[in-house]
């Protein structure tokens, strides 16, 4: 590990008074020096800003920006970013806590990967809570992200705007899974398998609100209704300029998986879905989102999920 290197720590907020205060101790708290803690507020109409100026009194390297009108969460964390200086920059939620060897361990395990993510425990508190660990091959990536408030980034890769501009293209992604797919396609990714922070289970969250579900659907519904979503999906701009761009920029000697998978994914006829369905199951313990394929179910799972995947996404399609 440098210790010469600075890390810029960036936190978006949004009327997180409850939460924000014991974030923010644990980020002045690490073991490793913070270069900068950018804070940008999003508009809240309670204490947050308060709260956060308070600190900025207390410890110099903290900034507060308070925006002059709502940009809501992927064009605040990029705007965020960009004032970043430092060599690394990791992403903060408002309303989790980090361990105190976080960035340390962070910072050590980089190496020359443009993005080093971690596990970590998702729960009320630390003793209530379960280990989450987030695929992050290309593969996996074709269809969802992992969360950025796990994620350390160098500095001119963090800094780039055609990194973050997924988000605001393809209506069914957010900043991190933008970041993530543009890491793999230049210097790669690295995971620490443990740990690093408590992503505290808050219902008022705005990725709590997005993904919220409704317990009345049958558990069966992605299965019979999958394949009209998938369908419905392939059939729109934004999935064509994705699945294109991970095409193009990959070929049979780099991220071979990941180009074959994404050219059967433009492709609109049965074979082809056919096909990516069996790559899916032959390779469901790096692709299938939370690990659970093993046994007949995680075949089918396994199988199933492209069809699964644009079912869960319908709603971003609603109202087209």
């Amino acid at each position: 590990m440098n210790p010469n290197k600075t890390v810029s720590v960036v936190m978006c907020t949004f009327n997180g008074e409850r939460y924000v205060r014991e974030q923010l101790d644990s980020i002045v708290a690490q073991t490793y020096p913070i270069h900068e803690l950018i804070i940008e507020d999003d508009g809240s109409t309670d204490r947050t800003v308060e709260i956060c100026r308070e600190y900025a009194s207390r410890y110099p390297f903290i900034r507060v920006v308070v925006n002059e009108r709502n940009l809501g969460l992927d064009a605040n964390f990029e705007a965020a970013t960009m004032r970043s200086t430092g060599d690394f920059v990791a992403l903060s939620d408002q309303d989790d806590v980090w361990y105190p060897e976080k960035i340390s361990r962070q910072v050590a395990a980089i190496g020359d990967n443009d993005i080093c993510f971690s596990c970590y425990d998702r729960g009320v508190d630390r003793q209530h809570s379960t280990l989450v660990c987030q695929q992050y091959r290309l593969e996996a990536l074709l269809f969802a992200g992992f969360a950025g408030h796990t994620m350390l980034l160098r500095g001119d890769f963090a800094r780039t705007h055609e990194h973050w501009a997924l988000a605001s293209q393809v209506p069914f992604m957010h900043y991190d899974w933008s970041l993530a797919v543009f890491a793999q396609l230049k210097r790669g990714i690295i995971r620490i398998d443990e740990a690093l922070n408590l992503h505290r289970c808050n219902p008022q969250s705005a990725i709590a609100k997005e993904l919220e579900t409704d317990p009345r659907v049958p558990a069966y519904m992605p299965y019979t209704q999958g394949l009209r979503e998938y369908r419905r999906m392939q059939s729109r701009p934004e999935w064509q300029r994705f699945y294109s761009l991970v095409f193009n920029r990959t070929s049979d000697t780099f991220q071979p998986l990941a180009h074959r998978m994404s050219g059967l994914m433009l492709r609109p006829d049965g074979r082809a879905l056919l096909r990516l369905c069996g790559l899916c199951c032959r390779h469901r313990a790096t692709i299938y989102w939370n690990g659970d394929a093993h046994g007949v179910m995680g075949k089918v799972r396994g199988f199933c999920y492209p069809l699964i995947f644009a079912y869960n996404n319908k709603k971003f399609y609603q109202d087209q």
